[in-house]
């Protein structure tokens, strides 16, 4: 792995980290945050995918605008870390439920991501 990638990763654990505290303190029922990002070297892409406890949450999330609040959070702190801003626009978000994962991956992320 490369540098540029090796500080990709850094970066995104950090903001990870920062973002699920700032959710635990806001009362939001976010309760795991993973990425995935391309094997080819030269793209920085990152998709970020936000599990939400229940269905109902994400949903209910997504409909209040909690959702655009987390998103919009988790780009800030990308942004104030330094993260290059051409990485910053090619982030993407996925939303979905560790019921969801439970109940139709065998509860394995690394299936659901897949």
């Amino acid at each position: 792995m490369d540098a540029a990638r090796r500080r990709q990763f850094a970066h995104l654990g950090d903001a990870k980290k920062e973002l699920l505290a700032w959710t635990t303190a806001n009362a939001i029922p976010l309760v795991r945050v993973e990425f995935v990002v391309p094997f080819v070297e030269t793209d920085f892409d990152a998709s970020v995918w936000l599990f939400y406890d229940t269905d109902a949450s994400a949903e209910l999330c997504a409909r209040t605008g909690v959702t655009a609040d987390v998103e919009q959070k988790f780009m800030s702190i990308l942004s104030d870390d330094g993260y290059p801003a051409g990485w910053l626009a090619e982030t993407s978000f996925q939303v979905d439920s560790h019921e969801n994962v439970e109940r139709n991956f065998e509860g394995s992320y690394f299936y659901r991501l897949r």
